[in-house]
């Protein structure tokens, strides 16, 4: 029986798109979980990581595993990412995969960093030299866990300058065009059964 896997959605995307996305999952014989989020994922990366945090025991006890699977869906990716990397999260999760996500930060952040306005504090924490981000990358790779980070051509928010990060394998899949490759990682069939490929590698 695979490992529980707990879905982190991304920015602007209520917790149903991490629910519907787990779907193509549950499809494929895996047990997916969708973990909570505040402010449509606007909010503080830190605290949505302490979310996921909650979210991956809750399902380590119903499910009596010592591990789980994490997806991050875009921003999640990143969310997911600190938990392992600055909080203690590798301990917990077997395998880990950044779909669309920025973990080396986003250049097209840096057209929103005039926003003053809290609710967009996320969006600031993926410029690539921010606080976060230095933390981020300070923090050693951790052991234990197998790290991807999946991208696409033709993904005008997250391009391979963004989602390719040391300590993180790179996938790059075949299914996505511009200038809607970004969405097209979450929505193409092909692209589901890569990241169940991914999560079922030995």
């Amino acid at each position: 029986m695979p490992a529980p896997v707990v879905i982190v959605s991304g920015l602007g995307a209520p917790r149903i798109a991490a629910v519907a996305y787990g779907l193509a999952f549950k499809a494929r014989g895996f047990d997916p979980h969708a973990a909570p989020q505040r402010l449509l994922g606007y909010g503080d990366v830190r605290t949505a990581a302490k979310l996921v945090e909650g979210e991956v025991q809750r399902v380590r006890a119903a499910s009596g595993a010592d591990k789980v699977h994490m997806v991050g869906m875009s921003l999640g990716g990143l969310i997911g990412l600190y938990y392992l990397k600055c909080m203690g999260g590798a301990a917990f999760v077997d395998r880990f995969v950044s779909v669309g996500g920025p973990p080396n930060g986003s250049s097209v952040a840096r057209l929103v960093e005039l926003v003053t306005c809290k609710t967009a504090h996320a969006i600031a924490q993926t410029t690539p030299d921010n606080e976060l981000m230095r933390e981020l990358h300070a923090a050693p790779v951790p052991a234990g866990v197998r790290m991807f980070s999946v991208g696409t051509h033709g993904d005008v928010m997250t391009p391979r300058a963004s989602w390719d990060c040391p300590g993180l394998e790179p996938v790059e899949s075949p299914h996505g065009l511009f200038p809607v490759g970004h969405w097209m990682l979450f929505t193409h069939p092909g692209n589901h059964q890569l990241v169940a490929d991914l999560l079922s590698r030995p």
